[in-house]
């Protein structure tokens, strides 16, 4: 896939600061399909956990739903950095800092 192609950007700060954005309709179709289809156990969940609130398998409901959010999550960030272009802004501070230095002692 070619960078310009690719339905996501990913700006990169460090090796855990990042952000990860939709880019065009692609993007946006993509990342509207998996929230979608995540709608789908949040609805089952907030369905069962009212007619079990108080016991005991509300907790254990409870205790499945977040690991399963935690699994989704890490599984939709590996799946978009796949398919994103990525943007290191620490590399591109540095070349302007660099630019700076360099314009202000009159190199070229």
């Amino acid at each position: 896939m070619r960078e310009q192609d690719k339905p996501f950007v990913m700006y990169r700060r460090g090796p855990w600061n990042f952000t990860i954005m939709p880019r065009g309709k692609a993007g946006w179709t993509q990342f509207g399909a998996w929230m979608a289809v995540f709608a789908v156990p949040t609805i089952a969940f907030a369905i069962y956990a009212e007619r079990v609130e108080g016991r005991p398998e509300f907790w254990a409901a409870l205790a499945l739903y977040l690991a399963a959010t935690l699994v989704w999550s890490l599984v939709s960030i590996r799946w978009m950095m796949a398919r994103a272009e990525v943007i290191d802004v620490e590399k591109l501070l540095r070349q302007q800092r660099e630019t700076e230095r360099r314009a202000r002692r009159g190199e070229r």
